[in-house]
């Protein structure tokens, strides 16, 4: 049971580093796509055509709809969440990491050459590699795509006694002190929260 909870956590960082990578597949796309090959008239050979000329706009496309898909999985797993609310103490906005994540990854992906096969290669092996270390380290919060999507990340400190004392949280919209969040843990200090409205919880866990 353990070992599946595990195997779910890493998922959801997975696919938050997707969903993290969401301007760059975008701005992939729009790079590397042939639009004069784009089969408006839908047959086999068309769509053949199409995904043989514009292999990295289509696992780029492939990547954005993982990425939805792993959005709806933490709404979903959110609403489910078991843990008790908790009362936010101290709140810090750290969203200032997010640029840093844009200037050092993104943009200079969007630059690598991918004229060869084997500088695609190269450009998906770095992606994956930058992914590993982000899963490994805990940093996939870093996310800019959850940024434009109207989530910020905070630094929190909360009223629990037990599991979430402190730790980041990525949320909805403005973070402030006094107000009440449920959570789902995604690691020993990375939470994804949503706000209670209306709520007066005094939680003492």
């Amino acid at each position: 049971m353990e070992n599946t909870k595990e195997k779910n956590f890493d998922i959801m960082k997975l696919c938050l580093y997707l969903i993290s990578l969401w301007i760059l597949f975008f701005m992939l796309i729009v790079l590397k796509i042939d639009v004069s090959l784009i089969p408006f008239k839908v047959n086999m050979s068309n769509i053949v055509v199409f995904v043989s000329c514009n292999q990295v706009a289509c696992i780029c496309i492939i990547f954005i709809i993982l990425g939805g898909i792993g959005y709806w999985w933490f709404a979903d797993s959110l609403n489910n969440a078991k843990n008790l609310p908790v009362v936010i103490l101290e709140c810090e906005s750290v969203n200032y990491e997010n640029l840093s994540f844009l200037a050092t990854y993104i943009i200079p992906l969007v630059c690598f050459p991918m004229e060869t096969d084997r500088e695609i290669f190269v450009m998906f092996s770095v992606i994956v590699i930058i992914g590993c270390i982000f899963v490994k380290t805990n940093l996939y919060y870093t996310n800019p795509s959850l940024i434009l999507l109207g989530f910020n990340v905070y630094r929190v400190k909360t009223n629990s006694k037990k599991t979430f004392q402190q730790g980041i949280v990525i949320i909805k919209g403005k973070l402030n002190e006094g107000e009440s969040v449920k959570y789902l843990c995604l690691s020993d200090n990375v939470y994804f929260g949503r706000k209670l409205k209306n709520a007066n919880t005094k939680d003492k866990k």
